[in-house]
């Protein structure tokens, strides 16, 4: 199953042909056969509320109240008597009826008793009208921010921390290859706002009190996958030291960041290589965002011989920044798998870099000097960044 929708036809010359498109698609969620397995959705999805967000140093509004919205869903089939099955995936996309204003919500499997995460948010500020591939008008958001881009403006988000609620499909509906069900309330939770941006632009999104309800059509299959598989971190939790950083504070580990790829670099706040590095780390954080990556986080340990720990603050503005202590010893934790990879006992600027579900995909030493190059550890960390979701 694709994880997000099909845009509007490319080909579309006018307005009225994208209020068609919408229609048309809201009309076809609900088609399948009237035996039961797959019957016609009769109620559509039809969204309350909307959401709110600043930009442009004002606060703007989105009403989806009342719209009807669209949603494909995938279930596991399971054929066992009584068996129930997964739900891995469920996209949620509403817009004002001539089209504009398109709202998508993504979500996936989680790992392991995680159920449905939130993935991505897409909203479209202005809708960009094709012919032959190349936007011929544009229809701006009533209600939004005038956008200075020209052509097509599509947010996405760079920070998400939400899920949706929802159980596994019972009997009969977790057997049928189409399977329909009737007066469903779709509740999605936040943590506090979403982040999104466009080339640069920024804006906090927050769906507080947003629901979906009425009837959803899910496909089945026999190989969509129920839940990721996780492979374990370092068990490392210590103090985040940096003020900007949103766990300011706060003590916590690598698990946290479960879903995202992660590059962590081993510093100390005495060493000048280390503060060069520490603000490339935030540098990359910057690049990732804007470039709409939100499931990076770079982050920063200093070493627990520490000397002035706000020589490194000063450096990032927002990325975590743990400071290691006796008795956690988070280096010794970080570089256990990478014993005699190096020469002598030199860790200090070392990365590690871990694909979303945990696997290590990057690691990268120094030389025995203990002279770092910026330019290759920048390559290595890029290596992270740009890395395929695994399947």
């Amino acid at each position: 199953m694709q994880r997000h929708f099909t845009r509007p036809n490319r080909n579309a010359g006018a307005r009225a042909l994208l209020i068609a498109l919408l229609a048309l698609t809201t009309a076809l969620v609900g088609c399948g056969s009237e035996d039961g397995a797959g019957a016609a959705a009769d109620t559509p999805l039809v969204a309350k509320g909307g959401f709110s967000g600043n930009i442009d140093n004002a606060d703007w509004t989105v009403s989806y109240d009342g719209l009807v919205a669209t949603a494909k869903m995938a279930h596991r089939i399971n054929t066992d008597a009584g068996g129930l099955a997964c739900v891995p995936s469920l996209a949620i996309e509403v817009a004002k009826p001539d089209g504009t204003c398109k709202l998508e919500l993504i979500y996936e499997a989680g790992f392991a008793g995680e159920g449905l995460l939130l993935k991505t948010v897409n909203f479209t500020a202005k809708t960009g009208i094709y012919q032959d591939g190349v936007v011929i008008h544009t229809e701006a958001c009533e209600g939004w921010a005038t956008e200075p881009a020209k052509g097509e403006v599509i947010y996405t988000s760079t920070s998400v921390d939400g899920a949706l609620p929802f159980n596994p499909l019972g009997q009969p509906e977790a057997a049928q290859a189409s399977a329909t069900l009737r007066n469903i309330t779709l509740a999605p939770t936040f943590n506090g706002k979403v982040k999104m941006a466009y080339k640069g632009r920024k804006f906090d999104l927050d769906l507080s009190g947003m629901t979906f309800t009425g009837d959803i059509v899910s496909e089945g299959s026999d190989t969509v996958q129920c839940v990721k598989t996780f492979h374990d971190f370092p068990q490392w939790e210590l103090e985040d030291i940096n003020p900007g950083s949103a766990g300011f504070g706060q003590t916590y580990g690598l698990d946290t960041f479960k879903g995202k790829k992660v590059v962590v670099a081993l510093v100390s706040d005495w060493c000048n290589s280390c503060l060069a590095q520490t603000e490339l780390m935030q540098k990359l954080q910057d690049q990732a965002e804007a470039a709409g990556h939100g499931d990076v986080q770079m982050i920063v340990i200093n070493d627990k011989q520490k000397t002035n720990p706000a020589t490194l603050t000063k450096k990032a503005k927002n990325i975590p920044i743990f400071q290691d202590v006796g008795g956690v010893d988070a280096w010794g934790q970080m570089n256990e798998s990478h014993k005699g990879k190096f020469s002598g006992s030199q860790i200090r600027n070392s990365g590690y870099g871990f694909a979303k579900n945990g696997a290590p995909i990057m690691y990268f030493a120094p030389n025995g000097s203990g002279s770092l190059n910026l330019s290759e550890f920048e390559a290595a960390a890029k290596t992270v960044i740009n890395a395929k979701d695994e399947e």
